[in-house]
C-alpha cells in the first residue's frame, strides 16, 4: 500500500490511468478503422505505399493514420 502510495506521488498517476489518457486521442480513429474492417496491427506491419492503399481503398483519409507509421 506505501508503494503504490509513493509511485503515484512520484509518478503522478497510475500507469494504466496515464495509457488510457493517451489511448483516448487515438480512439476515434481507432474506432473508423473497426468500422472499416482493417486491422490496425496489420496495418503498421505494411509497407508505406501499401497501407496507404489499404486506408485510401476503404475511404479513409491517410494523414489521420499518420501515427501507424510510427513506433
Amino acid at each position: 500500500m506505501i508503494m503504490e502510495f509513493v509511485r503515484n506521488f512520484f509518478w503522478g498517476y497510475p500507469l494504466a490511468e496515464a495509457d488510457r489518457a493517451l489511448d483516448a486521442e487515438y480512439e476515434p480513429v481507432r474506432d473508423a478503422l473497426s468500422l472499416a474492417g482493417l486491422d490496425e496491427r496489420k496495418l503498421r506491419r505494411m509497407k508505406p505505399d501499401d497501407r496507404v492503399a489499404a486506408l485510401e481503398r476503404a475511404k479513409l483519409d491517410p494523414y489521420d493514420y499518420i501515427y501507424l507509421a510510427c513506433g
